[in-house]
């Protein structure tokens, strides 16, 4: 079964220590701005039973941002959806690489309640992973070489990084 991405902030998912109150086992209200919808949708992409795209998406949506810096990310099985009753839409994404964008999916129809449920189902099930600055200046600057990302699709902040410009 394939997965979805959604980036997040990876330090909101787990009990923090800045947050000595919380329960283990409930999440912070501030992970929910992570799931921040329009239109009762919710942005998400594909990845492939078995990763084989998974870098390449990490890299488009890091590439799409105004600066390098962390890209942390929730990783869960699309089958989660099914057990909340939430429907899914294919829709074109808008990342600089053309064939990134085709992975791009809508969460539709999304209620409070359902968007709480997805909340603690990505808490409990999803991979919470993080890709270090480093490693986004190297995957950019790969895709930039090798002609899936067009330079001039990038931000500045994101160009002084790859050209080792800046800090």
């Amino acid at each position: 079964m394939p997965f979805l991405l959604r980036t997040i902030r990876k330090a909101k998912w787990y009990k923090n220590e800045n947050v000595p109150w919380l329960a283990e086992d409930e999440l912070q209200a501030d992970a929910l701005a992570d799931l921040s919808t329009k239109d009762n949708e919710l942005s998400v992409w594909h990845i492939e039973d078995d990763r084989s795209n998974l870098e390449q998406v990490v890299t488009a949506l890091a590439a799409g941002r105004d600066y390098i810096a962390n890209l942390d990310y929730a990783l869960f099985d699309q089958q989660i959806l099914s057990a909340i009753n939430i429907k899914i839409k294919d829709t074109k994404g808008g990342s600089p690489d053309e064939k990134v964008n085709s992975w791009h999916r809508d969460l539709v129809e999304l209620s409070a309640t359902k968007l709480m449920e997805l909340a603690k189902a990505i808490q409990t099930k999803a991979v919470k992973e993080r890709v270090l600055p480093k490693d986004i200046v190297r995957l950019i600057k790969q895709a930039v070489e090798s002609g899936r990302i067009n330079r001039a699709k990038l931000k500045p902040g994101v160009v002084g990084k790859i050209e080792n410009k800046g800090t």
